[in-house]
């Protein structure tokens, strides 16, 4: 906050007041060079077609304890998943490699018989094959995994709860 009422003293100082203005509001200053938007704007079915609410996608209970939204392309799964409190992911391993980036909470990540706590802002890169698995403790922990290939598995839970909603339809 001082940065930014020094910013405000200075360039009040300097005599720009619509400069002032802007800072004010949030907007930094538009740089020279800035490019104009020359693309069309996607139609409503090209965006449906192209882009999905995460919190669209249905949750898929991945073990006991452990639920996650799933997207796949043809080459790559994301997983948003979340590590209920006082839940336990037993050791396993897969040969797709996996990145792990703790969005909120706080787990003991067992890699390869050892443990490692992690927490908000911490990424975990699993190479293919490595056995892990994870305590959670007092809170829930949510993550995104990132796989550098589809779990076959995944995708078939992710299946059976998308075809389950659709006959409830």
């Amino acid at each position: 906050m001082k940065n930014r009422i020094t910013a405000l003293v200075l360039v009040g100082a300097l005599g720009m007041p619509g400069l002032t203005v802007r800072l004010i509001a949030g907007q930094a200053p538009a740089q020279a060079g800035q490019k104009t938007p020359q693309e069309p704007v996607a139609t409503p079915d090209e965006f449906k077609a192209r882009v999905i609410r995460q919190t669209d996608l249905p949750s898929v209970e991945l073990v006991p304890g452990s639920n996650s939204r799933l997207i796949a392309g043809e080459q790559s799964m994301i997983s948003f998943l979340t590590m209920d409190k006082h839940s336990y992911f037993a050791p396993h391993q897969h040969h797709q490699e996996q990145i792990m980036i703790v969005l909120d909470g706080y787990c003991d990540e067992i890699i390869e018989g050892k443990r490692y706590r992690v927490q908000k802002g911490d990424v975990i890169v699993l190479p293919s094959n490595i056995v892990h698995g994870a305590y959670i403790y007092d809170e829930d922990v949510h993550v995104i995994d990132v796989f550098g290939e589809v779990r076959a598995d995944y995708l078939v839970k992710m299946l059976q709860v998308m075809a389950t909603l659709n006959k409830k339809k």
